[in-house]
């Protein structure tokens, strides 16, 4: 007699792409789909927490219910991204608001990072006697 194997990722996985399918606007920005801390929400968080900690106990490349781990985080990515789940990133908005240049130095201040390496080697040699 062989055991049977008990499904605890595959139930909630279809539940998730349920109310995803049944659910969405089709809409993919932040809170226009599937309200923020809605069940939806929710559930996905679990989800992502439990395979996070199977793939800190079994590895990255771990098969969970006959599943390769990087399916079912594929999976629930897109769900996430899909309905609306995910923040834009901060970095993208500051890039359309700030000019592309980097501006945190002039170019003055550049001078003073510049070393003379074939001097610096010649002045160590001279201290230490070589």
């Amino acid at each position: 007699m062989s055991k049977k194997e008990k499904l605890f990722l595959t139930p909630k996985w279809l539940k998730i792409k349920q109310m995803f399918e049944n659910g969405t606007n089709g809409s993919n920005e932040y809170g226009s789909n599937f309200p923020i801390d809605g069940e939806l929400d929710i559930l996905t968080q679990h989800f992502l927490g439990m395979i996070s900690v199977i793939t800190l106990k079994e590895g990255y490349d771990a098969v969970i219910e006959g599943v390769k781990m990087d399916l079912w985080k594929e999976r629930i990515w897109a769900v996430v991204e899909n309905a609306g789940l995910l923040p834009e990133i901060a970095w993208k908005e500051e890039l359309e608001n700030v000019d592309s240049r980097d501006t945190w130095y002039s170019n003055s201040s550049i001078e003073e990072f510049e070393i003379d390496l074939d001097k610096r080697e010649a002045e160590a040699y001279k201290t230490n006697g070589y």
